[in-house]
């Protein structure tokens, strides 16, 4: 098993989660999939801005697992 680094955020990578405030909604081919006026709002450092948007307010049914896996030293493992 390979170890991984963790880091914490900082004043050279901050990291802030805020509530968005604004209705949020996804659409594919004309269908929306996600609709919430729950989104969080992900700001890491010098990164573009990330909604995060409650599974309740997802239409899982319409996502496929992907076989990708990522690593951020700072937030963990994605799948």
């Amino acid at each position: 098993m390979t170890e991984r680094t963790i880091k914490i955020p900082g004043p050279d990578h901050p990291i802030t989660i805020e509530r968005n405030g604004k209705r949020v909604v996804v659409t594919i081919g004309g269908r929306a999939i996600a609709d919430t006026r729950n989104a969080l709002t992900l700001r890491e450092s010098k990164h573009p801005p990330v909604p995060y948007i409650p599974r309740q307010d997802v239409d899982m049914a319409a996502l496929a697992r992907s076989a990708t896996q990522t690593y951020c030293p700072y937030k963990g493992e994605a799948a």
